[in-house]
């Protein structure tokens, strides 16, 4: 027993010991089980095909999956895998359309590009997919896209699978390439399933309704076909499962999180939200309902115009769905710059805060706004 004790104090000692680049590495591999990288045969009706394919677990909160533009920087190019280790990557695929056979270095994207709310680049034609956090991602028709909606989007097209249903119709999404509508090809391909898993793979010689088939035979509730030929790429855990035969304008790439959560505070009290607040611009947005609730107001929606009503000591604060502001009936010079996250309703935090008579600390380093109110509101 003795000896049995003495083994287990040298094992917890030498476990305080490690040196924290160390268990920044067991983390780091932690997090790495959350993607993992898998080949498959498939039948098509042009016969046998294996499908190259990375699987991450969006469930995850530790990954985010964000478009990477070619070194920095919108019209260069750059190699996936370098993109890849650049950024730290777990797992990158090609990413949008792109201007490969321009003469001379600027080769733009083809399509919408959206990396931390900030568009990078616009489109209307084919697909895109946009993500937010740990959220279930959204596939749809670029054209009815909100890009103010999603932290992050890219676009190609066209989708492939909507609902569990195959959907191919590229003409009906602005693409009339004949190399994309009828060929055969190499072909990329996103998407994902019902529980929040994410899919990229990349498959050759197929036509996009065979492309189609094989997402909706893996599963796939929701998919969409990426840049493909000589841009079809894919990488996982340091190696490329699938070599681009060039470089690429932009990428797709799954990495750790880097940055911690916002808090937001009331005093001392944490308030939690059901839509995680989103640093946007250097505004904090919140769900408007929840924080003028979470912060002591009687809210509600007029039935008849639509506009948010709240209410606090006989206060009676009025934001209309065009985001105009009025206090006591009366007309405030402030919008209120709200923005649909998720599906929630958002307004920066300080707007909230600023109507209920308050003021916002931000605590950079900790990610952390505390809000001060004049009133002695109940928290709610």
């Amino acid at each position: 027993m003795k000896i049995g004790k003495w083994l287990i104090s040298i094992v917890l000692l030498v476990a305080l010991a490690l040196p924290a680049h160390l268990a920044a590495q067991g983390a780091a591999q932690d997090v790495s089980k959350s993607v993992m990288a898998g080949s498959k045969k498939v039948s098509t009706s042009a016969g046998s095909r294996t499908v190259q394919f990375v699987t991450i677990n969006l469930n995850d909160p530790r990954l985010e999956v964000r478009p990477v533009l070619a070194r920095d920087e919108l019209g260069r190019t750059e190699s996936l895998a370098g993109m890849a280790k650049r950024t730290g990557a777990l797992a990158a695929i090609n990413g949008t359309f792109f201007m490969a056979y321009n003469k001379g270095d600027y080769k733009p994207p083809w399509g919408l590009i959206v990396i931390d709310y900030e568009k990078k680049h616009d489109g209307v034609s084919g697909s895109s997919i946009g993500f937010n956090g740990n959220a279930l991602p959204v596939i749809d028709r670029s054209s009815r896209f909100d890009a103010n909606s999603f932290q992050h989007v890219t676009s190609a097209g066209p989708t492939l699978v909507k609902d569990g249903k195959i959907v191919v119709n590229p003409v009906a999404e602005g693409m009339n390439d004949p190399k994309l509508t009828k060929a055969s090809g190499q072909r990329s391909f996103i998407g994902y399933t019902a529980n929040n898993q994410l899919v990229m793979g990349t498959v050759p010689n197929v036509t996009l309704a065979q492309l189609a088939g094989i997402c909706q035979s893996m599963g796939l509730v929701a998919a969409m076909n990426l840049d493909g030929g000589a841009s079809s790429g894919l990488y996982a855990h340091g190696k490329l499962l699938t070599a681009p035969g060039r470089e690429l304008s932009n990428a797709l790439v799954v990495v750790p999180r880097k940055v911690a959560p916002i808090q937001v505070m009331r005093q001392s009290e944490k308030i939690s939200f059901l839509t995680p607040p989103v640093l946007i611009r250097g505004s904090i947005y919140v769900p408007t309902m929840e924080a003028f609730e979470k912060l002591g107001a009687a809210v509600h929606i007029d039935q008849q115009d639509g506009a948010l009503v709240a209410a606090i000591e006989g206060t009676v604060i009025r934001i209309t769905k065009q985001g105009k502001v009025f206090r006591d009936g009366k007309a405030l010079p402030l919008s209120a710059d709200k923005r649909t996250i998720a599906g929630t309703e958002m307004v920066p935090l300080r707007l909230v805060a600023e109507l209920l008579d308050g003021k916002i600390e931000w605590d950079q380093q900790k990610r952390t706004a505390t809000i001060q109110l004049k009133a002695s509101a109940p928290e709610r």
